[in-house]
């Protein structure tokens, strides 16, 4: 499962979730501007401000960038030349 941490006006939030459609994988997004998703996404994250920030299958991915090329190294081509 991919978890992507992000806010809905976050132009790279909005581009992994669109990415994560086009593989046909599993996501949950969490809204951090809602008050208990900030607090967990500090626990979770307490020296990181930017965002995305992506973990897949419990390891973190990092941020959009990284999000893609893991996505291309793992799956494969399905997404070459629209990344």
């Amino acid at each position: 499962m991919i978890t992507i941490y992000g806010k809905p006006t976050c132009t790279w939030c909005i581009k992994a979730k669109n990415l994560a459609k086009q593989y046909n994988q599993k996501f949950e997004y969490i809204d951090i501007e809602e008050p208990d998703n900030m607090n967990q996404f500090k626990e979770r994250m307490p020296n990181e401000t930017k965002i995305p920030q992506i973990w897949w299958n419990g390891r973190y991915i990092g941020g959009y960038q990284e999000f893609a090329s893991e996505l291309q190294n793992t799956i494969g081509g399905y997404g070459e030349g629209r990344l």
